[in-house]
Parts: structure tokens; sequence; C-alpha cells
């Protein structure tokens, strides 16, 4: 079975009960947990107590946390930038509260490098992803890294190239597709040589092809994103974790349950789902 989550950002403007209660009621089967300063998991913030709370209040609705992603804050590489020990800290708050909620591992963006030139960005992010990865997997969680437009790690190629320089287990894809779609990949073929990587997906609406894409709600009318393609590729490789929705605030209210219609039918169709 293929799961489908809620990147929660997507509802940052409510509160994280009202976000739990909708995505109940649409039938996900987990949320993506944002975590950081102004987040629903506020970083400043963080105790025993609180977790209990938000993993009660997660549990209550018949979900699950899939991943803890950081909200709002800059990247991997311009955390390192500024204080190398302060980007390590900053993840093992992060790993330290999946592993409180039950959720398999931690996103982060790679964020670019390009003010000090590429040859520097890759060595900082792979000098400062070893001790941050090294205590991941005394965690058994993983890193993921999401690919992304505009970042050191945007193009399919990079990925594995990472993973090599920092030598971790834990370190893994998170395969966001719409990314790679618009900047050019094949859906179906980006997605067979990737998922052996992939603990976790997500999925955008698009129109257009970078830099001149729009995103929309997954399954919304104008959006070009083969997601049957992509269910089909995931299914072949036999992916079985979570996609997560990924969608913003301004976006109409229905976003939840337009997303989720159009990819549980597809998943049913293939098999993929209950």
């Amino acid at each position: 079975m293929i799961g489908i989550s809620y990147h929660a950002g997507g509802m940052a403007n409510l509160t994280l009960r009202e976000v739990v209660e909708i995505l109940s009621a649409a039938g996900y089967d987990a949320i993506e947990m944002m975590c950081g300063p102004e987040a629903h998991v506020r970083s400043g913030e963080i105790s025993e107590g609180l977790l209990r709370e938000v993993k009660t209040l997660v549990e209550d609705h018949g979900l699950k946390v899939a991943v803890v992603n950081p909200f709002a804050g800059p990247g991997l590489y311009q955390r390192a930038l500024e204080d190398q020990q302060k980007a390590v800290d900053h993840y093992a708050l992060l790993q330290d509260v999946a592993l409180a909620l039950g959720a398999g591992g931690v996103n982060f963006l790679t964020g670019y490098g390009g003010d000090k030139g590429d040859v520097f960005a890759w060595k900082l992010l792979v000098e400062v992803l070893k001790p941050i990865c090294r205590r991941a997997e005394g965690l058994g969680l993983t890193m993921n890294i999401h690919n992304h437009e505009a970042t050191t790690i945007d193009t399919p190629e990079k990925v594995p190239l990472l993973i090599g320089h920092v030598g971790s287990p834990s370190l893994r894809l998170l395969l966001d597709i719409t990314n790679f779609y618009h900047l050019g990949s094949d859906i179906g073929e980006v997605t067979h040589r990737m998922a052996p990587l992939a603990v976790h997906c997500h999925v955008k609406g698009v129109k257009g092809m970078y830099p001149y894409s729009t995103f929309l709600i997954p399954g919304e009318e104008e959006d070009e994103l083969d997601f049957g393609a992509f269910a089909k590729a995931l299914g072949e490789t036999g992916y079985q974790r979570y996609v997560s929705v990924e969608t913003f605030p301004h976006m109409r209210m229905e976003k939840a349950r337009i997303a989720f219609d159009m990819m549980s039918a597809a998943l049913r169709q293939l098999g993929l789902r209950p």
C-alpha cells in the first residue's frame, strides 16, 4: 500500500487541531509535520509534554506522522555557512521531534551556495551532513534530501553523488516528482531511477515548465502533472511509503480534499491502495 500524507505547511494559517480534523475527514493516512519558529510545532517551545500532546492529537484522529519538515527557515548550506555546529544542533532537535512523534525521518533542503561557488557548497554540505547523519543512524531515522529547483540538489544525478560522498545509510531522498518534472525529467524514468533511494515523496500540481511554472493543487483543473504515471512507476518499484500532498496557504480551502480524491482514485485503480 502507498499511503497519502499532507504537508502541513499548506495550512500554516490554521491551528494544528483544525488541520488534523480536515485531514482525518478527507481520509488521509498521515501528516507531514512542520517544525520551526512559527510552525505548528514551534522549535523554540519543544518539551516532552508538547510532543505527547501533538502525538495524541494526531493518533486520536486516525493519523500518523510521516516525517518532520523544517518550516520557513534557511537551507542546510546557509545554516552551516553561518555556524556549522548550530546547523548540526538544529537538525538534532528535529530528529528528537521526529523520534518522539513516531516519524520515520527528517526532510531538508540543501539550499544554494552559488555565492561562494558550487564546489565550496558541496564540500560544506558533505562536511555538515556527516555528523547529522551519524546521529540519525543511531536513532534509526533517515535524513531526506528534498530535491528542489534553485538549490544545490536540483537534478537526479546529484542525489546519489551526495549520498556517496556522505557515506551514510541514513541519507536518503525525499522524491519531489514535481520538482524533477518541471526541470525536464520524464516522470516514469526518473521515478524508476530514484525510487530505490526514496523514503518519502512530494506531489504538487503544476502548470508550465521552470522557470515559467506555476504550482497548483494536485488534481485541479489545470494541473499538468501526470500523477497516474508517477503512481504506476512507484508501484513497479515496490515503493510502499507515503506520498505527501504539497500545497500552499493561499490556495482554496478544498485543496486537501481535491488532492486526496484524485490521488486515492489513481492508487486504487492501480491496486496500490485498498
